[in-house]
């Protein structure tokens, strides 16, 4: 011990001793450190135990999707097919399943819409969560007649009722319906989504609808119960279905998978390992980094080292002291670096979506820290023990002869050198590349024309009082008064009705036929974007009518029923015909094709093989009880609206409460928060990669000069001039780099077929301008690195030079 604090205190001071070299290390190894630290708490969430629920590699998801789509595209299941899935294996120990509804909760003095998650009994058995205080459901609870209850979840408690206890026996109105409050969840544990404030029995035994595919529905699987042999039995049950219910069941295929594998999805946790290994990336170009500072270093010590050895210190004994100088400069990156990632993962943590459980969310959590301070310590040694080998290496008269006359350990010195900035072009051809390809990929799921105009538009949403209005009538005539109280509000020119706001998550399709064409299987029916639209909407919206009408207020119940089809599905359902008086079969009704519009970008983001196919029918035929809305301002701030806009929904229904009133550039900006952070991620490590290459060839290349001083001189004073001593040392450096972007090539290639694999998903423009333009810059990097040291050799004094030992 006493040695290792000797140590310690002797390698401070060394580290001490250039303060310049030992800063520029330790902040090139902390940005390493940083990124990797916030992907360590990004895996910590995403990919460790992403959920917060007991046990939960027992636990898996059941999930029925059509024929041929991928695991995220997966809907949920039918009642009555749950029911004949668990009755036909004994492998679950335990199934639940739930839904999620919103609820109008009134009879207090500000109205609010709520998320609830209407589900068994037995779900907070399943998951192994009980509430904090108070009791969960019994089993007999959610059938007809067996009382009405509640849980809350903690932070609505917790804002709601202000944390009160006695919140316990109380009633709350939800939909004109009073729930006794029994319960009150732990504070720390979330559902999916996670953006619910309550919790309600309900019995799903009575539902009969098998195209109905609504529930979420996990099961715990038995101890050494084999999850294929499972999907082989329930497939065998899942085909018989198809064959007995052939409107709402065929094209139907059953899949069973653990929840991490369901959330989050296969594409979002390659995305992360992706993520992960370009942080990984970041920290080896670090490595090599500091490791070739060391080196440098390292001759500048050559003496002391000899004369160390000299007085009879031995190998071991000096590679522990450099060694433990190196681990020094590491453990110190590794406080800096933990302190940047501080603000990283808070950047991280803005950027998550509000369905984001808390348990999935990033945070420095011991886990981390540890994984920190080990990578720290590995980074420490790893770049640290071959520039302790170089210096400790050779013989004594050797070691003494290096630094001056070119000896053998000196020229191994310099191909060490070399071959880690060979080595740091390659790192970062495959990190800017990789970097390039997501940036694009990202950049065009974000930059896409969305067909409409996003700029003075103030949306919100609400879900119509089912115990005011309760037949669709009444639903149509309170909307009718609705939009006619909104038009009337100064400074608003035009409102807009729609089943859900674009570019969110509650976007839908839905399937249709082309009257004529029948289709022989369900699971080969088309799909198209939905939407359900007022006479307003494509004015409010701005969005162009391509040909015939847009939407009338004579389009009612009472009149024939009619749709409108965008561009994108015209052309795909009728190339070179005129679409007009066409018949579409939706929702179960035949309906005229009256006009058609200009492509509009509905999904958050566009899946691949979609390119825009959209149906819009009129609110009065098809009403929506869940309806968006986007007012346009006329003039200034759509935001100023808000207050007008709130009082003109009350003038109508006083009771109705009013969500998510914002802009909607701030609804999409919040939807696309995710892939804008990783685009700016990939941006921060591309230049920061930039920045390390540049560092360690320009560190390379001015210790070339210096120890060529004398060579430079001699030439010099034999006619050299100065232009050919910068081509000399600018050929040299390129040539290094030229060397590591070569390597760099094949692991770009790795990188890039990752990527790919990674985003097939989505309909992402991928090419190479953005992986030709990095490699670029990188070239142009390498380019004045060199040149700046090579231009400071060209000012060499060829007397002074010839002058120095």
């Amino acid at each position: 011990m006493t040695t290792l604090m000797q140590d310690l205190r002797f390698g401070v001071r060394m580290l001490l001793k250039t303060p310049v070299v030992s800063a520029v290390a330790a902040l090139s190894l902390a940005l390493g450190i940083a990124a990797n630290a916030a992907m360590f708490a990004l895996m910590d969430g995403f990919l460790l135990e992403p959920l917060p629920f007991e046990d939960q590699h027992e636990l898996v998801v059941l999930r029925e999707l059509r024929e041929g789509q991928p695991m995220e595209m997966a809907a949920g299941v039918a009642a009555p097919n749950l029911r004949e899935y668990t009755e036909a294996t004994s492998s679950f120990e335990e199934t639940a399943a739930y839904t999620i509804e919103r609820a109008n909760l009134t009879g207090t003095d500000l109205p609010e819409q709520l998320q609830v998650v209407v589900a068994e009994p037995s779900l907070f058995d399943l998951v192994g969560v009980q509430p904090a205080f108070g009791r969960g459901f019994r089993d007999d609870e959610g059938a007809e007649g067996s009382g009405a209850v509640l849980v809350l979840q903690h932070d609505f408690w917790d804002r709601r009722f202000l944390g009160r206890r006695d919140v316990l026996g109380s009633t709350v109105t939800l939909d004109g319906v009073a729930y006794t409050v029994i319960g009150v969840m732990p504070e720390d544990f979330d559902m999916v989504p996670a953006d619910v404030q309550a919790f309600r029995p309900a019995d799903f035994r009575d539902r009969e609808d098998r195209a109905s595919h609504d529930l979420l529905a996990f099961a715990r699987l038995r101890p050494g119960t084999d999850l294929t042999q499972v999907q082989r039995e329930l497939a065998v049950v899942s085909d018989r279905l198809a064959a007995e219910y052939p409107d709402g069941k065929r094209g139907w295929d059953l899949t069973l998978a653990p929840v991490a594998d369901w959330f989050p999805g296969p594409t979002d946790r390659m995305l992360v390992q992706i993520l992960t290994a370009v942080a990984f990336f970041g920290l080896l170009i670090a490595c090599a980094n500091v490791a070739n500072l060391l080196l440098g270093r390292a001759e500048v010590r050559q003496k002391e080292v000899a004369v160390r050895t000299a007085l009879g210190a031995g190998r071991n004994r000096l590679l522990r002291q450099l060694l433990t100088e190196s681990v020094t400069l590491g453990l110190a990156a590794g406080g800096l670096g933990v302190g940047l990632a501080i603000y990283v993962v808070r950047w991280l943590q803005g950027a998550m979506p509000p369905q984001m459980p808390s348990s999935m969310v990033p945070t420095l959590s011991p886990l981390v820290v540890a994984a920190t301070v080990v990578v720290s310590i590995v980074a420490g040694i790893a770049f640290g023990l071959l520039p302790a080998l170089h210096a400790t290496g050779g013989s004594l008269r050797e070691a003494l002869g290096s630094g001056s006359r070119g000896g053998t350990v000196g020229r191994s010195r310099k191909r060490l050198r070399n071959a880690f900035v060979v080595g740091e072009f390659a790192v970062a051809l495959a990190l800017l590349a990789g970097a390039g390809f997501m940036i694009q990929a990202f950049d065009s799921f974000m930059r896409i024309d969305p067909g409409y105009q996003v700029d003075g538009l103030l949306t919100f949403q609400i879900s119509v009082l089912e115990d005011r209005y309760d037949d669709d009538e009444a639903v149509v005539a309170y909307q009718d008064e609705l939009l006619r109280s909104l038009e009337g509000v100064p400074g608003v020119s035009g409102v807009a009705l729609m089943s859900a706001l674009p570019r969110g998550y509650a976007s839908s399709r839905t399937p249709y036929e082309v009257t004529g064409r029948p289709v022989a299987d369900d699971g080969e029916r088309p799909t198209a974007d939905f939407q359900v639209v007022n006479p307003g909407y494509f004015t409010s919206m701005g969005i162009a009518i391509v040909q015939g009408r847009a939407i009338e207020r004579s389009d009612r119940t009472d009149a024939q029923s009619v749709a409108l089809i965008s561009r994108a599905l015209a052309d795909r359902e009728f190339p070179g015909e005129d679409p007009l008086g066409r018949s579409l079969e939706v929702r179960g009704t035949s309906r005229t094709v009256v006009g058609v519009v200009e492509d509009v970008q509905q999904r958050r983001i566009s899946l691949a093989g979609e390119a825009g196919e959209a149906i819009y029918l009129p609110y009065a035929q098809l009403p929506s009880r869940n309806p968006s809305f986007a007012v346009r301002s006329s003039a200034g701030d759509p935001s100023s609206l808000a207050a007008n806009i709130r009082q003109a929904v009350w003038a109508v229904e006083a009771d109705q409460p009013v969500a998510d009133v914002r802009t909607l550039q701030d609804y999409i900006d919040e939807s696309l928060a995710g892939p804008r952070s990783i685009s700016l991620f990939l941006t921060v490590m591309g230049g920061i990669a930039l920045l390390l290459a540049a560092m360690g060839i320009y560190g390379v290349m001015s210790h070339s000069v210096t120890q060529r001083r004398k060579e430079i001189g001699i030439r010099m004073a034999l006619g050299a001039g100065r232009g050919s001593v910068v081509g000399m040392v600018t050929r040299t450096g390129l040539a290094l780099a030229g060397v590591g972007m070569l390597l760099g090539l094949p692991l770009a290639w790795i990188v890039f077929r990752g990527f790919t694999a990674a985003v097939n998903l989505f309909a992402g423009d991928v090419g190479i301008s953005y992986a030709v333009t990095l490699t670029g810059a990188l070239l142009a990097v390498a380019a004045l690195s060199t040149w700046l040291p090579a231009r400071r050799a060209s000012g060499v004094s060829p007397v002074r030079a010839l002058r120095e030992e």
